[in-house]
Order: C-alpha cells, then sequence, then structure tokens
C-alpha cells in the first residue's frame, strides 16, 4: 500500500508575522529606552571634550583626555547636530547611534543574502533579528560605549566577510562603503586592528594573495587607520607628541588586570570557551566557511580586549556579540543541513524556532542584566541626588573635581548644562604615578622632586582653579591610590602644596559632605 505523504503543518500569514514582527518591534521599544537619563558615564565624558572643543577649546590643550582624536571627532557629530537642531547632546547621540543601528542592520540584512551558506530558511529568518538583539539589547548600561558603536560599524564587514570566504565578490561600492565605515570605527583604538588583523588574515590563506590584493575593504581600512595615525602628529600634534607619551607612562598602569586576568575573567573566559565549543561544531558538522569567519573575528574582538588590559565589562562586547551570533549560525545551519526544510513547508518551524531563540535571548539578558536599571533608578542614585545639590549651590554651574574618577560627576555636567573647570577631566595622572606605594619614601613627592608628567598636573590644576574660580570644589574622598606609609592619599591636601592653589582655597569654605565627597563653595563677597 502506498504510503501517503505527509502534508506540512500549514501557517497562515497572519500568524507568521504575529511571531516574527515582535522579533523587530521589541528591539525598537527597547531602543526608545536609552533615550531617559542617563547616558553612560564615559560615553557621557567624551561628548563633554568634544563639546569643549566644539565650542573653542583647543583639543589636548585647553581640555586633556587620553582617548584618540578620532575619537572626539565621530563624538562632535551630535554636539554640531545640537547646536542646529532642538534637543541635548545626549539626546543627539543617542538619535544617532540608534540611526547607525537601523542603517547597519538594513545593509547586514542585504547582505546576508549574499553569503550562500545563509541562503537556507532558518539561517536567512535567524540572523538578522539575532544581530538586531546584539546590537539594541545585549549592550545595555554600555549603550553608546566605543566597543558598541565598534560592532555595530563593523558588522557589515563581518557579514561581507563571510560572503568574502564563500568566494562572492561585492560590488567597487559596497567595498568602499563598507571598508571606511568599519576602518573609522576600527581605527578609535589600536586594540581593534586585531579584528581586521585575524579575519584578513584568514581570508588570505583562504582566497591567495591576488584576490586579497584586488579586494578594497582591507585597503579602505588601512587608509582610516593610517590617515587617523598621521593626524596624530600633524592636526592633533599635541596628542602625539605629549598625551600619548604621558598616557603610556600614567593610564597603563591604571586599572591594568594583565593579560592573564582578563583572559579568565567571568566575562571573557566564557566568551573564549563558546567560541571554541561552536566553532568546533560549526565547522566539523555544518561545514561553512562563514562560521569560520565569525570565529576569527570573535578571536580578534577577544585579543583587543586581552590588549587593553583592563578587564572592564564592556571591553569583551565585541567578542561576546560574536559569540552569540556563532551559536545562533550553529543552530540555525544545523537544522538547515540535517532537517531540511522544504520551501513549502518552512514557515511554521522557521517561525516557531526564531521566536523560541529569541525569546530565550531576550530572557537570558534580562537575567544578566537588569533592563533599564540606571534609568529607573536615577533620581535616587548618586548621580541623581549629587545633580540636585549643585543645581542649588552652583549658579554658574562651574565647578572643579578632584577625584580619579568619571561617574557621577559625568553624565551630570551634561544633563546641567555645567563645566568643568580645569583640563582634565579626572586625577587619572595621579592615580597612574603614585599606583604603586614602594617606591616612594613618604605620601606626597615634594613638587622639587616631581616628573614632569606629575609637575605638569600638580601646577595645570592649581592655574585652572585659581584662574576660574568655580562655584564649587569637590574632593573625591576615595582616591584610587593606595595607602602609602599608613596613611590615605588625600587629594586637597596634596594640592595645597601649591601655593597658588592654597591662595585661591583660602575663599571657600566647607559646604557638605555629600558620599564620598567633601563639598565646598566659593564664599560670598
Amino acid at each position: 500500500m502506498p504510503t501517503v505523504p505527509i502534508k506540512p503543518p500549514a501557517i497562515s500569514p497572519r500568524v507568521e508575522r504575529l511571531l516574527l514582527v515582535p522579533l523587530f518591534a521589541l528591539p525598537v521599544l527597547w531602543l526608545a529606552g536609552y533615550f531617559f537619563p542617563p547616558i553612560n558615564h564615559d560615553v557621557a565624558a567624551i561628548l563633554d571634550v568634544s563639546a569643549r572643543w566644539v565650542g573653542g577649546e583647543k583639543l589636548y590643550v585647553e581640555v586633556i583626555d587620553e582617548n584618540l582624536p578620532l575619537t572626539f571627532v565621530v563624538h562632535s557629530l551630535p554636539v554640531l547636530t545640537a547646536r542646529l537642531l532642538p534637543g541635548s547632546v545626549a539626546f543627539w547621540f543617542t538619535a544617532w547611534v540608534v540611526a547607525g543601528i537601523f542603517a547597519s542592520f538594513l545593509a547586514c540584512r542585504r547582505l546576508v543574502r549574499l553569503v550562500p551558506s545563509a541562503d537556507h530558511a532558518l539561517t536567512a529568518a535567524l540572523l538578522p533579528p539575532v544581530l538586531l538583539f546584539l546590537f539594541s539589547v545585549l549592550p545595555n548600561e554600555h549603550f553608546g560605549q566605543r566597543e558598541h558603536i565598534m560592532f555595530v560599524a563593523c558588522a557589515p564587514y563581518l557579514i561581507a566577510s563571510m560572503a568574502r570566504a564563500e568566494a562572492v565578490t561585492l560590488t567597487r561600492g559596497a567595498s568602499i562603503a563598507i571598508g571606511l565605515v568599519a576602518g573609522v570605527a576600527l581605527a578609535m583604538k589600536p586594540h581593534y586592528l586585531a579584528i581586521p588583523a585575524a579575519v584578513e588574515l584568514y581570508l588570505l590563506f583562504r582566497r591567495g594573495w591576488r584576490t586579497t590584493l584586488a579586494d578594497l575593504i582591507p585597503w579602505m581600512i588601512g587608509l582610516a587607520a593610517v590617515a587617523h595615525l598621521i593626524s596624530m602628529y600633524t592636526v592633533f600634534a599635541d596628542f602625539g607628541l605629549i598625551i600619548m607619551p604621558l598616557a603610556v607612562e600614567a593610564y597603563a598602569p591604571i586599572g591594568d588586570a594583565g593579560w592573564r586576568d582578563v583572559l579568565t575573567s567571568n566575562v571573557l573566559g566564557p566568551t573564549l570557551i563558546a567560541l571554541l565549543i561552536f566553532g568546533i561544531i560549526a565547522t566539523i558538522f555544518t561545514k561553512t566557511l562563514s562560521a569560520r569567519v565569525l570565529v576569527v573575528f570573535g578571536i580578534g574582538a577577544a585579543l583587543s580586549a586581552i590588549g587593553q588590559a583592563k578587564g572592564w565589562p564592556y571591553h569583551v562586547l565585541p567578542a561576546l556579540s560574536a559569540a552569540i551570533l556563532l551559536a545562533a549560525l550553529t543552530v540555525s545551519q544545523t537544522v538547515d543541513r540535517y532537517l531540511p526544510i522544504s520551501r513549502s513547508g518552512h514557515h511554521l518551524p522557521v517561525a516557531v524556532i526564531s521566536a523560541t531563540l529569541m525569546v530565550l535571548l531576550y530572557f537570558q539578558a534580562a537575567l544578566y542584566t537588569p533592563p533599564f536599571y540606571k534609568q529607573r533608578q536615577f533620581d535616587d542614585s548618586i548621580g541623581g541626588r549629587l545633580q540636585h545639590v549643585l543645581q542649588q549651590n552652583a549658579p554658574n554651574r562651574t565647578f572643579l573635581v578632584l577625584s580619579p574618577g568619571i561617574y557621577p560627576i559625568w553624565p551630570m555636567v551634561n544633563y546641567l548644562e555645567g563645566r568643568m573647570t580645569m583640563r582634565f577631566l579626572s586625577l587619572w595622572i595621579l592615580q597612574g604615578v603614585y599606583a604603586t606605594c614602594d617606591d616612594f619614601p613618604a605620601l606626597y613627592n615634594p613638587p622639587d622632586t616631581m616628573g614632569d608628567a606629575e609637575k605638569y598636573v600638580f601646577d595645570a590644576v592649581s592655574d585652572d582653579f585659581a584662574r576660574e574660580q568655580p562655584d564649587l570644589l569637590l574632593v573625591d574622598r576615595i582616591a584610587g591610590v593606595p595607602r602609602c606609609q599608613g596613611k590615605e592619599f588625600d587629594y586637597l591636601e596634596y594640592f595645597l602644596q601649591n601655593r597658588t592653589f592654597a591662595d585661591t582655597f583660602e575663599g571657600y569654605e566647607h559646604l557638605m559632605d555629600f558620599d564620598r565627597y567633601r563639598i565646598y563653595r566659593r564664599k560670598k563677597k
């Protein structure tokens, strides 16, 4: 008796949309939450430096930060937008990042169709919503960090590299656009260049040197990196000649966890294990070249995090994103390869599998980091309460903060539209100089024995204090410096050694102790 073919379960287009639309609608709603304060503190500090630079202060002279020039060039875009259109710099920064996410997502969605191994029902359906999840949901409190921006900008490069590994040739215009956008993002930190180095090296072995030399994408990335390097010693010569040596001397020891500690950290360690496991499964069982490109991209991103040697979670964001995308690719490719679904009957299983996996990702993300917890508690946080104090006691919104940290001063400065009246955002140079106690016979170096970097900060901060005479002086009681000679490092006591600072301080009185800060206000005349 002949067997009757089993008719695949039917699904109406309306039900399919009901299953798949939330996978794209939910990230859009999630992105709306980032418009509420606070923005990330590191992002806020970079925006403040960019605003001061656009406002006329000389970068790396009148406002000093250790970040590379391209960082401030990129972040000047929302500053300029806020000058032309209604809305704050923080609002326009978020708006530009959201716009970049949608642009990258649309580009990736088109590029996925060019990858031969992704031309299957589940893979083609699953990768775009996973990418949108990685762009919009995974970053959470790290939204807008340079690692986040870099991954969003480089995602088309990643998908294009999958296609290039499978002998797909992109158009000249697409190659130039993908390479330049990725190149600008990758040049913001030198450590990021480990990613294209790993990817292009793999493609070189895969395709040969003739095809590699004719490919415009690596040339565009290299052009952006070289142009940025040249600008450090020409347009932004103060950075290359003064700030870079200063950063190498004083910034490198801060938070230096060492490459072994970073490698075995709570985030990077599991990420590397996941990359290894999914990479083996994808390479052996699905045999897709695109999976190998993802593994190589993830390894490059992990090397970038290790190279920064800080152990900060957001440094691992690109590697973690690559691992999650590789997991989705492994699952979808396995189903597509070993459980082939006919074009006529794929709608229901694809919709159900995609929805199930995406719900799992959202659920895990919510467990790992409660969504928008900083936004929900902002008014009661130290930043929100300190902002209220400064609103009441700083009529000109000017203040000088003696602290090694950025948070909560930023983003408070941004929301107050206030101004830090010293050229440094924090005392990171002193934190680096006094990173160890063994070399110092006294708690503070006498002024006549200070090195060049320390003496520069010692005098510059004092001069800025005397010249600007801000409404408030905030002194952080947590110096971020090891105890030495049985005593705590005190920034106020340290700078009172400077006669210029001490004379100016006579015009201030103690206002209050708030959390970790001693706050002094200028005496009324």
